[in-house]
Parts: C-alpha cells; structure tokens; sequence
C-alpha cells in the first residue's frame, strides 16, 4: 500500500511505504520496539514489542482495513514526541493534505476555519476562545512548522504566506494551554504544520489555484470596473538516492483583490534535505523563504463604500520577506534512548508606505536539546532545554531597536499503570526578559490522563497552566496607525491562564464517531490595546477573565455518503472593577456541518459555518461592535480524480453573505475557485 506511514512510538524514527507498498527501516539498535501503521481512509493498526536484533533482517506483513472514518492515528505536538492519537492527554484535531487540497485554500486559516473550536478574527487564529483579536499583535496560539517556532520576533504573529501550503503532509492542532512543553505563546493551544519528507520514489508536484471574486452586492460598493481574479502556481520535485533524499519548489501567487489596495504579488522558494545515517540517525535541514509585495488596506473609506479605503491611504503598500531555516538531528541510541538537536534562525522584514515609512526587521534565534527516555516498558520521560534571542531593529517611530531572551527547560514522564490507562505530569521553566526591563519568571505545570474504557471509547483530561509573555510590540510601539496614536508601555507583564477540560471520543460503529468535552480557563494580566479618555491607545494588562465551554463533533459515513457537524458554546468574560463584560471579539457559538457524497470519481461536498454575533469589540472605533453581525457561510465543491490528476472547483461563500470580519472591514465575497493538483 503507497503512502501509508510507519512510525516507530516513542522515537523520532519513521518513514512512508514506496510505490510496491514497502518500507525499510536499517540500521536500529536492537531491541523491542511499538511499530505503527496508518494511512487516511484505513484504520490503523499498532504492533507491540515487535523484535529487532542485531545484524538481522526481520520481514513483516501490516494489513490495514478500509475506514469510512478519518481516524487520526500519530501524533508528535501533544507530547513532543511520535504516540497514538486516541492515548494523547489533550484533544487533537488533525489536518490532512488531501482536506487541504480539497479545500482550495489559498492560505492555511482558511482550512482551520472547519477545525472544531477554531475560529478566525481578522486573520488571527482562536482556539476555544483563546485569543479574541489584537490587531496583528502577540498571537496567543504558538504556530509551529516541524516543531520550530514561526512567531516573528517583533509582532509575535502568525504569517500565513509564509507557510508552504503545496509542502503539508499534516496540520495537528493542539487545544488548551501548552506551555508545559512549548513555553510563552501556547497559552491558548498550539497548531504544528507538518511537512512532508522526500519520497521514496522520484515525484513532481505540480499545484495550480485560480479564481475570480463576484461582483459587489450592492451597485453603490462597486469601485472598479474590472474584474477580479487571484492564481498561484507552485511546483515542486521530491527524490531519493540511498540514505539522502531532498525536495526543491518554488511557487508564485498574484491577485488583484476584490477592495482597492487588496492586491499582491507572492513568491517562495522552499527546500528540505533528509539524510540517514548507517545507525538510528537522521539529520534534516529545511530551507523555506517568501516575499510578500501587497497593497494595505487598514479600514473602509465609509459604510457606503466599504471596498475602498480613504483617500489618505491610496497606495498605501507593504513589502515583506521571511526566511526559515531549520536544522533537527535525531539519533536513537537505543530502544530506551533517544536525543533530538534542533537550531533555527526565522527572520521576517517589512518595510511599510503608509503615511509615511516605516520598517522593522527581526530575528528569532534558538537552539533546543531534547531527551527522549523510557527507562522502564511502561514509564516515558521527555526532557529538553531551549534558548531563544529574539533581535528586532525597527524605525523609531515604530518599535525601535530592542532584543529578548528566553531560557527554558522542561521535563515531562508518561507512565501506564494499566493497559488502557495512560498518565502524565509534566512542568516548564521560562526567565524571559526584554533589553534591561526586569526578569519573568513563570513555572507551567500540567498534568492529564487518557483511559480507553474499552476498545471504542477513550477519556481524556488535562489540568495545565500557561503563559505568553508580551510581544516587542505591544511593549514598545509608538506610532499612529488609521489617526489612532499608539504609545509605549514598558510595564507590561506575561499573560497568564489555568486551564483544564475533560473530554470523550466514542466510536460506536466503524462508521461512526462522537467527540464531547468541556472546557474551562482562567486569565489573569490579558494584554489588550485599549484607549484612554483622551484615545490614546496603549497595550494594557486588562483585568481578569474567565472562559468556560463546550465542544461536540460528530462523523458518520455511509458508503457514499458523510456527514460531519461540529458545534463550540463559548462563554468567555472579562472581569472588570465595574463589572463583568464580555471579552472582546470573542463568539459564543461556533458550529459547521458539512456533507459529501462520491460517485465513482466524481465527490460533490457542501460545507457550512456559523458564527454568532460578537457581542464586543476593543473601543477603538466609536461604532464600536455595530457591523459585527452573525456570520453565515456556505461553500460548495466538486473534485474529480483522474489517475494522478485531482481537479477541484468551488464556490466558496456560495450565497453572497456580506458581513464584517472586525471593524470597517469587510469579508470576502462570492468566489469561483479552480484547483488542479498533478503529480508524476
């Protein structure tokens, strides 16, 4: 069977079946080993205490049983380190490649959108009401790209463009507080994108997307008389000779967008190298760089014509490079043994033409050692410690030129007292700090369970602290954007959160799944941009808020039908001296359905999404949350195989619901997208 995925559990050791349906794995140390199998739409199946010896050659024969159900089966995020999904201490939603591909997404928080839980304001990603929206500004969910930070150093935000979306082998988003093992910015959950490994066998993919925007609903927001298209292309070749493999891809996209200063022009280049050592080594080395030329627009001229900006900001433009570069050696000592040596350096720069210019350019650098031990079959410890130097130079009128450092380290042991049962503490030491502003010092203990009650159900709970300390940006920004001046605060301390849920997964058929869990967290210090009576803004230490909730999913398939649905209940509240409010931009229901259906080739899918009103915005505007209404969404889709060839045509926002993303700013409308995905 192609392309199914063999991990050995516990270890960093892996690899994908070839064209014939083999693997080799050479080179272990001796010993027993927990081998796992898995490839979407099969179930997967796990072998315990499988023999290698040494100077040995130890044949198996893994069959896997078709799945209507798209179980995950391997996850890294949860515990740093390769275990069963279902044994995790933590709920897990996972992403795949072919949903990516599906979905025409043009960046990845278009396809969280669907991930129960998730919620996107203005580009800034939710998880289970985590993070509300700070305009750019300190992310409070850690985005990871094979296990490397990809946080600026400067902002501490998220670049979508800059995740090479042709290159994910899987998305894996981790929800509550992760500080245990991640440190500051996982305060709210951690999403890692994993990318995929040099194939066996030589493959070039080819990834074509285009589409036009829909005309404006209404006459009277009409501003251009052209049309409105978007396309990208990316290519890429992936091979192996002996023991090293590689993959090479650049990529373009282009729009002319559907508001005025909404065009861009993108390129990437994108490299992975992957070389095993005769022993249980592995060394990879990633190269990932992309430049952003785009148009900005910041607010809507007016309610009347909500698609142009004002006249001052015509032209305003941005230009934008990021460059990653990663390097992750893994040795396998032994069954019982294993380091992990990973160096990064991710640099953003920006240079801004907005009323004015302004430019900042950043470097996050770190190193971080890992021990993965297993002194006794039912006892494994993960151990680490991590330095990251974050170095921003920015124009005076924006952040400065400022540094910060993080030290940590953590430790965390799994133990099984049962079979079924799985328990695990663990607990991280941060001392951050920026330039000679005094010291942080936060302790994250956590700890969780996994119990399978029986072969179909599995519990789950985890108690965990978090905490993010503020970014650059929000301690030193002084300038004024849109007519609002923003002023430094250089008293600004860590966010800090508790949080707990407890969860369930039933499947009570082989067609069939039911997720639930309840949720609840604790803020204190949440760093908000808020204005005084003057409006002045700065980035303030509001009071402490509180976030309780639920989460519900459920999958069937029916040969060839599938239906999914997910729903999220979120009571988040802000606790003031006046009183109690709401936290700003957050929901309080979330939910999506979707249902597809296959005939022979042909699969036919509609998806939709529902987001109830938000009941408070930041106050920097005076309209305050007035155009902030529910949101209701609905995409269709049709894809068609031929052979290696995938084609996908959607319509995405397929009712022409117009509604505002956050303030004067409204979302995408109609589009009619094109999706070819080739690979030989």
């Amino acid at each position: 069977m192609p392309g199914a995925n063999v991990v050995l559990l516990g270890t960093g050791i892996g690899t994908e079946t070839g064209i014939d349906g083999g693997f080799r794995l050479a080179g272990l140390p001796p010993g027993a080993y927990t081998l796992s199998v898995s490839m979407l739409g099969y179930s997967p199946r796990v072998l315990k205490d499988v023999p290698v010896a040494a100077d040995d050659t130890l044949r198996l024969s893994v069959r896997l049983a078709p799945s209507p159900i798209r179980m995950p089966a391997i996850v890294v995020s949860a515990t740093k380190r390769a275990r069963n999904a279902v044994d995790a201490p933590t709920s897990v939603s996972l992403i795949g490649a072919e949903e990516i591909e599906s979905d025409n997404s043009t960046t990845l928080n278009e396809s969280l959108e669907y991930v129960p839980g998730v919620n996107m304001v203005g580009g800034q990603v939710n998880i289970r009401g985590s993070s509300g929206y700070s305009r750019g500004t300190g992310s409070r969910v850690l985005m990871l790209i094979d296990g490397f930070p990809a946080l600026s150093a400067d902002n501490a935000d998220v670049k979508w463009d800059a995740i090479p979306m042709d290159q994910i082998a899987r998305v894996e988003i981790i929800k509550g507080a992760g500080s245990a093992l991640y440190g500051t910015g996982a305060l709210g959950g951690i999403i890692n994108v994993i990318t995929r490994n040099p194939s066996p066998e030589p493959e070039t993919l080819f990834r074509f997307l285009g589409g036009r925007y829909s005309e404006p609903g209404h006459p009277e927001w009409r501003w251009s008389s052209s049309g409105r298209f978007y396309e990208g292309t990316d290519i890429s070749h992936s091979r192996q000779s002996g023991n090293t493999g590689f993959i090479l891809g650049a990529g373009q996209k282009w729009t002319n967008g559907f508001r005025e200063n909404a065009w861009h022009r993108r390129y990437k280049l994108y490299g992975k190298l992957r070389h095993r050592f005769k022993a249980a080594a592995t060394l990879t080395a990633t190269c990932n760089w992309a430049l952003d030329d785009h148009g900005t627009f910041v607010l809507w001229k007016d309610r009347n014509e909500p698609l142009e900006v004002p006249e001052s900001a015509r032209g305003d433009k941005t230009v934008s490079q990021k460059l990653n570069l990663n390097v992750d050696f893994y040795h396998l000592l032994n069954p019982r043994t294993g380091y992990r040596l990973k160096s990064f350096v991710y640099r953003t720069e920006f240079d801004n033409e907005i009323g004015g210019r302004t430019s900042s350019e950043a470097y996050k650098i770190g190193q971080e050692l890992q021990l993965d031990l297993q002194p006794a079959g039912k006892v494994a410890l993960t151990v680490g410690a991590q330095w990251i130097h974050d170095i921003v130079n920015s124009s005076d009128h924006l952040f400065g030129d400022h540094t910060g450092l993080n030290l940590a380290a953590y430790a965390q042991a799994e133990i099984e007292p049962a079979d079924r049962m799985t328990l695990s503490a663990g607990s991280r030491y941060d001392r951050y700090r920026t330039d000679e502003r005094d010291a942080e010092i936060r302790l994250s203990p956590k700890l969780g369970f996994s119990y399978r009650t029986s072969g179909n159900t599995t519990l789950r709970g985890t108690l965990g602290w978090g905490f993010r300390g503020p970014s650059i940006a929000e301690i030193y920004t002084d300038a004024t954007f849109s007519a609002i001046p923003i002023v430094p605060n250089t008293g600004l301390v860590a966010e800090r959160s508790i949080s707990s849920e407890v969860a369930l997964d039933h499947r009570p058929s082989p067609w069939s799944v039911i997720s639930a869990a309840a949720f609840w967290s604790r803020y204190q210090d949440l760093v908000e941009a808020r204005p005084d009576a003057s409006g002045v803004v700065q980035f303030r230490n509001v009071a402490r808020g509180r976030i309780a909730g639920v989460e519900a999913s459920l999958a069937a398939a029916i040969d060839p039908v599938r239906l999914e649905g997910n729903y999220t209940l979120i009571r988040a509240i802000e606790n003031l001296p006046e009183g109690d409010l709401p936290l700003p931009y957050r929901p309080r229901h979330i939910a999506t359905a979707g249902l597809q259906t296959t005939f022979g080739r042909l699969k036919l899918e509609g998806r939709f999404r529902f987001r109830s009103r938000i009941l408070r915005a930041s106050g920097l505007l005076p309209e305050g949350n007035r155009d902030l209404i529910p949101v209701y969404l609905l995409d269709l889709s049709a894809s068609c195989a031929f052979g290696e060839v995938q084609v996908v045509l959607k319509a995405h926002n397929a009712l022409e619901y117009n509604y505002a993303v956050v303030e004067r700013n409204l979302g995408s409308p109609r589009r009619i997208s094109l999706g070819i995905t080739a690979r030989h």
